[in-house]
């Protein structure tokens, strides 16, 4: 069974605080992602091993652009960002 392509919302809401590396396969008019098909995903001890699977990826599928993002807060509570 093929994976099915799903909204950046979707796959998000999917795996919370999660490492997610996807095969991007639509932009929005801004040239980011907006959905994809969810290759892995993983915590922060499984970083490495999902750069490991894009590069292998990317090795076999030369036109594919993938993204590795993750899904939880950027900024942890109770901390101040100063600009």
């Amino acid at each position: 069974m093929k994976p099915k392509e799903q909204r950046m919302t979707d796959i998000e809401s999917q795996y919370p605080d999660q490492w997610v590396l996807i095969e991007v396969t639509r932009e929005d008019r801004y040239r980011r992602a907006s959905h994809g098909i969810v290759l892995s995903h993983g915590t922060d001890a499984d970083k490495g091993d999902l750069v490991q699977e894009a590069r292998k990826f990317r090795a076999s599928h030369a036109q594919a652009q993938t993204f590795l993002f993750w899904t939880g807060r950027l900024i942890p509570e109770g901390v101040g960002v100063m600009l």
